[in-house]
């Protein structure tokens, strides 16, 4: 006979812990065991790190390690999402990073089939993107556009100079002009 245990049920605006994730973890590994016989990579650990670039990795020895930005929100969720995401890594295999039969995996499993890289909570995306640059690229017409949040300022962006031997980005057949970066610290 086997013994199941009752978990209370989970208040949606509590913040998560550790102990909540690693139980929201184990709910979904057993779901996903259940669903999938064949592993390319079988599951080994569970971990944390302090990344804010993405919520979560799975590696090819099995770990699958999760942001300990999570800790402190109600995005659940989230949650969820990246472990199937992260799960479907190791079902499908590494190798096939995000492409059809990894995307398959991940739909069955009810994962948004895609890498993201966007929260559908506030809370957690304003803890993910906490980088202290902006990137604007001044297109040809004097029109600025905001591209994204960034940790550094990269020499191939600061560098840019429109006609410049090899250098002519465009985005969305517009050529940019120039690239900027705003500071946000201070």
């Amino acid at each position: 006979m086997q013994l199941q245990l009752e978990l209370p049920e989970r208040q949606d605006d509590t913040p998560l812990t550790e102990a909540s994730i690693r139980t929201i973890f184990a709910r979904e590994l057993r779901e996903a065991q259940a669903r999938f016989a064949h592993w390319e990579h079988a599951f080994a650990e569970l971990s944390f790190n302090h990344a804010r670039r993405s919520y979560g990795q799975a590696h090819i020895d099995g770990r699958v390690v999760l942001s300990k930005t999570f800790i402190g929100t109600s995005a659940v969720a989230d949650l969820e999402d990246t472990i199937r995401h992260e799960l479907a890594h190791l079902i499908a295999g590494i190798r096939h990073k995000h492409g059809p039969r990894w995307r398959q995996v991940a739909a069955s499993l009810g994962a948004t089939p895609r890498a993201s890289g966007r929260s559908q909570n506030a809370e957690l995306d304003d803890k993910m993107s906490d980088a202290p640059f902006t990137l604007i690229a001044v297109m040809r017409n004097g029109d600025e556009r905001v591209l994204r949040k960034v940790y550094r300022r990269s020499r191939r962006y600061a560098d840019y100079l429109y006609g410049k031997r090899g250098q002519r980005y465009h985005i969305h057949g517009e050529f940019v002009e120039r690239f900027l970066y705003v500071d946000h610290r201070s």
